[in-house]
């Protein structure tokens, strides 16, 4: 045990010396870049030409086609390339705007890559141009660095047996808008395939609605002895549950407001002048003062018991249920 203790504590120690080694070094490599990055905002330095400007193709261009201008500069830190502008020379003209990006960073310096896109517009020697960069700071304040565009040729593009000239580009044209009526029935077909879903749901939800609380109280009693029955549900929940369909059911069937009431206002209700029996009203008082027990005592609840409350109350619901009406009066069963 002390072994495995002495291994770990000398790993841990050796991690930490590792950890610390390395914040070290960063510290120092940054302290080491910030005195160089200081030395060169300050010295004399300048801005040179690390690759002379080469185009991609200088001999019998067609008219039209691009040409790619490269060149590389090599920048001091401290200073910035603010601008960078390209002159092609008589002949050509630029295609897009000119761009520069950094392409690497070296130990006091960074390498910038200047790019130019043009196209000659007739045929023939195509002068040489002027690429120009500007940089801000370092000792000087200003630099403009100019470099040669090299000059080139290019050649009329070849005619056809049929006269026609080869374009040099295609500018494509816009795709073709859709025809209104094509959108009006396709507006219509949506608004028939919404209009179909609503009505289907909303018949659902009357259908569902329209059946009357005997026949949802029935509906749910069965589900829950399904429930217990299957293993989903235990005894006790099952008891509460078929409560508060009773109360529910009763609630609704009679047109009681009995959302906060207590058992035993409940069956004050349903017993005074209330439309239950004496022996279906003897019957909901054992069987809500029996949940209660259940509910708030934690009083054992097994199958048996369930099975037989939730058959009597199926009794009493079929008993309470209004009948078909007759001559247009509703009758109770």
């Amino acid at each position: 045990m002390r072994r495995n203790s002495s291994i770990r504590n000398r790993f841990v120690r050796a991690l930490l010396i590792v950890v610390l080694v390395l914040i070290a070094a960063a510290v120092a490599f940054g302290i080491a870049v910030a005195v160089k990055y200081n030395a060169c905002a300050k010295s004399g330095d300048r801005a040179v030409i690390e690759q002379v400007v080469s185009l991609s193709a200088d001999r019998d261009v067609p008219l039209g086609r691009n040409i790619h201008a490269v060149s590389k500069v090599r920048i001091p830190w401290g200073r910035r390339l603010v601008s960078f502008d390209v002159v092609p020379g008589k002949g050509a003209q630029l295609a897009g705007a000119p761009e520069y990006v950094r392409e690497s960073i070296g130990w006091g310096s960074t390498l910038w890559r200047l790019n130019a896109v043009m196209h000659a517009y007739r045929p023939g020697l195509i002068e040489p141009g002027t690429m120009t960069a500007v940089i801000e700071g370092g000792a000087d304040g200003r630099q403009e660095l100019s470099m040669s565009l090299p000059g080139f040729s290019a050649k009329a593009l070849p005619v056809t047996d049929r006269d026609e000239l080869v374009t040099a580009g295609k500018i494509s044209g816009p795709e073709p808008a859709v025809k209104k009526p094509v959108l009006v029935l396709a507006l219509l077909a949506v608004l028939v395939i919404a209009g179909v879903l609503w009505i289907l749901f909303r018949r659902r939800a009357v259908r569902k609605q329209a059946l009357p609380p005997w026949t949802v109280a029935l509906d749910t009693i069965g589900h829950i002895r399904s429930d217990l029955h299957n293993g989903k549900a235990n005894a006790a929940s099952a008891i509460v549950s078929l409560t508060d369909v009773i109360r529910g059911y009763l609630e609704v069937r009679f047109r009681l407001r009995v959302e906060h009431q207590t058992t035993r206002e409940f069956l004050d209700d349903i017993r005074d002048g209330g439309p239950l029996d004496s022996k279906q009203s003897s019957f909901l008082k054992e069987f809500l003062n029996s949940a209660d027990m259940v509910k708030f005592a934690r009083a054992p609840a097994d199958v048996m018991l369930f099975d037989e409350a939730a058959s009597r109350a199926e009794t009493l619901v079929r008993e309470t249920a209004v009948a078909e009406p007759e001559n247009g009066k509703e009758t109770q069963s």
